[in-house]
């Protein structure tokens, strides 16, 4: 990706969001920023944030530093947390995105909480009760959308509509699918099968117009099969990284078999760049983070254990998305879709404490 035009809006980063917040935070803006990603603007402790600048002696011309006195921690309940602490770096970066002093929010800290503080500040898109984590996941064939991926623990039917509306727009937008594919997570294919929610969403789905293919088993997740990929917050955490600690396990195991004798290290030797291409491609650090669809305003998850690397490929895809126009692209779609009455509901399920995706 070229370098942002000098006059670039800057994109907002949680700097006391993650693991080992402000560090991390800090040295993947900086790797951000010298692959072309920036301006950025670190969001939190002031005096920590220019301590970690000091340390790496890092350039200033496209940093800024705005100040946020309080921060949301990992293990605190997101909405009590939105709610009590309006001064943390999750309000302030969110607070900048819909200023227009940012084009954009990145955080890799309390994913609940993300979400919480995106609804009370930015509100939401028309058709959309409850924001999304969505992300592109590889496959044994082309890549597919899967959401949600832990935004929402607890869902309704019309809920999982909606999902299937963004995600199918997320297809149509990120990976240029014209009218992608749609199915339903369930435990079998069955129409009788899945839990009320599930067969109340499936009875939705069918009043839609998308291209509902109906029930798809966990099996079809790493086919490839499907476009869009359709679960609570809860199962689709559970799924990705299931399916993420499988595949890297067995690329591993296979690694190992083949260093076992000389026969299998000459093998190794020959597939070693096919095993490492392999291994980059389901890496989850490559993708950095996943965007919260349904928000009116640009923001990207990321993982509560990213590397510097990861929050630099989350900014990318922040600055990816926001060069594809995602949120007025999504919002235009959901609205021209006129979905059932029955479809659209304001009722709200609580926030719950959510996995930190």
């Amino acid at each position: 990706m070229s370098a942002p035009s000098p006059g670039a809006r800057p994109l907002a980063l949680d700097a006391m969001g993650g693991d080992r917040a402000p560090t991390v935070a800090v040295e993947g803006a900086l790797e951000a920023i010298a692959q072309g990603h920036g301006p950025i603007i670190l969001v939190g402790d002031e005096a920590l944030i220019e301590a970690e600048l000091s340390r790496a002696r890092a350039p200033r011309d496209q940093i800024e530093v705005v100040h946020a006195a309080e921060a949301i921690g990992m293990a605190e309940h997101p909405g009590r947390a939105a709610r009590a602490k309006q001064q943390s770096s999750m309000h302030v970066g969110f607070r900048l995105v819909k200023d227009k002093r940012a084009l954009g929010f990145v955080s890799a800290g309390n994913t609940g909480a993300m979400m919480a503080v995106g609804l009370l500040t930015l509100r939401r898109l028309p058709f959309c009760d409850r924001p999304a984590i969505a992300s592109a996941i590889p496959t044994m064939g082309p890549r597919v959308v899967l959401l949600d991926m832990g935004a929402n623990v607890e869902c309704r039917a019309s809920h999982l509509v909606q999902f299937a509306l963004m995600g199918a727009a997320y297809a149509e937008i990120e990976l240029g699918r014209a009218r992608p594919s749609v199915g339903l997570l369930s435990n079998g294919v069955e129409p009788n099968k899945g839990t009320e929610t599930l067969r109340e969403a499936h009875r939705l789905l069918n009043m839609t117009d998308l291209r509902y293919i109906g029930y798809i088993e966990g099996q079809n997740l790493p086919s490839g099969e499907v476009d869009v990929i359709v679960t609570d917050g809860f199962v689709g955490n559970i799924a990705l990284k299931l399916s993420e600690g499988i595949t890297l396990a067995l690329v591993e195991r296979l690694r190992q078999t083949l260093k076992g004798d000389w026969l299998g290290a000459m093998g190794a030797f020959l597939m070693k760049r096919a095993l490492s291409s392999l291994r980059r491609d389901l890496d989850w650090t490559q993708i950095g983070g996943a965007p919260l669809l349904g928000l009116n305003g640009l923001s990207v998850v990321a993982h509560g254990g990213s590397t510097p690397q990861a929050i630099a490929n989350a900014l990318a895809l922040a600055r990816r998305h926001d060069a594809l126009n995602l949120v007025e692209r999504l919002k235009a779609i959901l609205e021209a879709s006129s979905p059932p009455d029955e479809m659209t509901s304001t009722a709200e399920l609580p926030i719950t404490r959510t996995s930190n995706f």
